[in-house]
Formats: structure tokens, sequence, C-alpha cells
């Protein structure tokens, strides 16, 4: 590919170490070039303005001005893809969830040992993901702030029935944001369980279930093996779990277990949504977004076999096409709609479903 073709890259991390580590990296692959290096966030920021690169790599924990401050000057003022590099431990959870609500498209974990071998063995997937970060149009990364409303957070936390209908959701890259927006604007009684896979390593899924209770009228918790499904709380699939709903007693039941990794990922949607449509059959809605790959459209098409919902984010609106496109693809999707519109076309297909 000719020079002036490439993915430019600015990578960003105050380890001059991991600055090398992430350049012999990116640079093995002839598509991507590292245009410049920052040690901190000022520095990235006035790097972002001068070297216009195509995609910036961004550490959280830096001197001056960490990653989540620059993240929001970069998104307001110079929007394009960034994927934040995050140590393995629950405060870097926690502000990996903030960048992502922030307008990062995607995070690599930043393993907290051996990290010259373990970041090596990533190589993969640091490189897929930067490709994929560069071909996100500039119109999807604006930032806006979020103003979470206080009266929201007054939720019932009592337990109310055992599900009798379920919404199965799918979402990787793009996805944190993405469903942000979504349980922002569900009601607080669907009358349903929500299960949910977002593609994200153990830790994460914690942090990011509890930034969605907050924001959401509903319940929203991070699974645990053995619980009941009830309505009006939603359930997202622990990192590094496969999660599906068995039936024990007459009563869905969430089950946790490592088996092999599906689409290269785990937890996959796959299982969890044919686990759901085996359970509640027609009374179940199919939801797939933003994300790569085609994790999602089997399950869609067995949710559509048996007669329930299903409905794929459009093109427009998708931070990354490949889950949608795929399971759309199919034939399996009744409906296409924009990401505002998706908590809207849920409650539609809830209220086409008996109770």
């Amino acid at each position: 590919m000719p020079a002036e073709k490439k993915i430019r890259v600015l990578v960003v991390d105050d380890s001059a170490f991991m600055r090398k580590v992430l350049r012999d990296i990116l640079e093995s692959d002839p598509e991507i070039t590292v245009c410049a290096e920052a040690r901190d966030g000022i520095e990235a920021i006035e790097k972002v303005k001068t070297e216009q690169p195509d995609v910036v790599t961004l550490d959280i924990e830096m001197p001056r001005m960490n990653g989540l401050d620059a993240l929001k000057v970069i998104m307001s003022k110079y929007p394009r893809p960034v994927i934040m590099i995050s140590a393995l431990t629950q405060e870097g959870a926690d502000a990996t969830i903030k960048a992502l609500e922030y307008g990062a498209v995607d995070f690599i974990p930043k393993p907290s040992s051996s990290i010259s071998i373990n970041i090596r063995e990533m190589k993969d997937e640091i490189i897929a993901k930067v490709k994929e970060a560069a071909k996100i149009p500039p119109r999807l990364l604006q930032f806006k702030r979020r103003r979470i409303l206080r009266e929201q957070l007054q939720k019932v936390r009592k337990k109310t029935e055992v599900a009798r209908r379920a919404v199965a959701i799918a979402a990787s890259t793009g996805g944190p944001q993405s469903l942000l927006k979504v349980f922002e604007k569900l009601p607080g009684e669907l009358d349903a369980g929500i299960l949910l896979v977002q593609h994200m390593p153990p830790g994460f899924t914690k942090s990011f279930a509890m930034r969605l209770d907050r924001i959401s009228k509903l319940n929203v918790k991070e699974a645990e093996d053995g619980e009941e499904v009830y309505n009006d709380w939603a359930y997202v699939a622990p990192g590094d779990y496969h999660m599906e709903v068995v039936n024990r007693g007459g009563k869905p039941t969430i089950r946790l277990y490592k088996g092999p990794k599906i689409h290269g990922v785990r937890p996959a949607a796959d299982p969890m949504m044919k686990s759901v449509a085996a359970f509640f059959g027609r009374k179940t809605v199919g939801v797939v977004m933003t994300g790569m790959g085609r994790d999602g459209a089997e399950g869609l098409a067995e949710i559509k076999r048996r007669g329930g919902i299903t409905i794929a984010q459009d093109k427009e609106t998708s931070i990354i096409f490949g889950m949608p496109k795929a399971a759309i693809e199919l034939g399996v999707v009744d409906y296409v709609v924009p990401l505002d519109k998706i908590a809207d076309t849920i409650v539609m297909a809830l209220k086409k479903i008996p109770r």
C-alpha cells in the first residue's frame, strides 16, 4: 500500500517502552504507520491538532493530563477514532467505561505483568481494532457530555415477577456508548427480562453494568450463575463467561460457563440468544447492534425461526456495521432502525407479544 494511503496512528502513553511496543506492533502491518507519539494528554492534544492522525491509541493514567481529560478535548475539538489502552484493574475498568461514554470507540486491555510478552500476543487484536476504527465516519464521533437525571437513580430495587418474555441484545465495538443511549430511553416497566452480551474482558462488564444501572430506569446488574431472570431487570454477561438461559423448575435461570470461544469471543451472543429463544419461544425480542464480525446473526435466526421479533441497528448509526450486516444478510431481521429508535422499537415489539 502506498505510504500516503496508510492508516496514520498517534500512540499516546507515558511509558517509552509501551510506545515502542505499540509502534512495533502497528508498523508490522504494511497498512499502518505511527505518525507520532505523545507522553501525556497535553502532548496528545497538540499532536492530534498538528498531525491529524486517522486513529489515536490513548493511555488513561498519565502525568500532567490523563487520558480521560485529553479524550474530552479531542472529541470536542478534533473528533476522530480513539482506542483506549486500559489497565486490567477495577479502577482501569471504571475509567474505560467513562471513556467509552465520552466517545472512545474501543479499548485494549493493558496487561499488568509480563507486559512485553502479553501485549505482543495481542498483536492481531490491536491491528484489527485500529483498522476497523479507521473506517468509522467522523460524523459518528462528536463528543456530547451526558447529563444524568437524579430522578432516574431512585429506582425500586426489589425483585418483581419471574420473566415470561425476554429481550436478547448483542453488541461489540461501539456498543457501550450506544447501549447507554438505548438504556436511557427504555421505560422502567417492560414486563420482560433483558439478557445482554457486550464483548468485554473480565472486570469491565461489572463496571459497565453499574454504569447502565445508574442511567437506566431499569435495574441492571452483572449476571450471576444460577439466578432467575426477572421482569424489568437486565443481566450483563460477565467477561470471559458465556451466558445461557436454562429451564429450572419452569423458571428461566442463568447459566454461566467457560466453554470455547465462539467467533473468537467469550462471552458470545449466539449461544445466549439461542437459549433465550429455546426458553421463551415467540415471546422473545432479539436485537443486534454495532460491532465487528457476525456474532448474533445465528442467534437472531433462531429467534426468528421460533416466532420472535428481530431488530438490527442500521448502517448509518453503527460505529461498526459488521454484526448487524451479517444478520440482515441472513434475511432474519424484521426491523432495521437507527440507534435513537432502538428503544422505541423494543417497546413496540413487546406490545405485539402477549404477556
